[in-house]
């Protein structure tokens, strides 16, 4: 007979794959993508309700229309909030 390992706690491989992020933050890397529809950039309005950039929810950076950063938060930067 073959040498079986009949233990109840028999290890198990977890073979977990990270998927890729279809729509990243060129900051934090961070998958921006919600769904076919939509995505979680929070946009951003000038004085004369134009859009004029976009913020990531996750570092908080702020990106103007062209994808170019145009300013930078981190994670310590107090600031207000609507």
């Amino acid at each position: 007979m073959a040498n079986q390992n009949l233990s109840p706690m028999q290890k198990k491989t977890k073979t977990t794959k990270k998927q890729k992020a279809i729509d990243p933050c060129p900051i934090c890397s961070k998958d921006l993508h919600l769904n076919h529809e939509y995505t979680q950039r929070v946009g951003l309005l000038g004085d004369f309700d134009e859009v004029i950039g976009w913020l990531c929810p996750h570092c908080k950076s702020e990106f103007d229309t062209d994808n170019h950063l145009t300013r930078f938060q981190g994670e310590g930067n107090v600031r207000g909030e609507a």
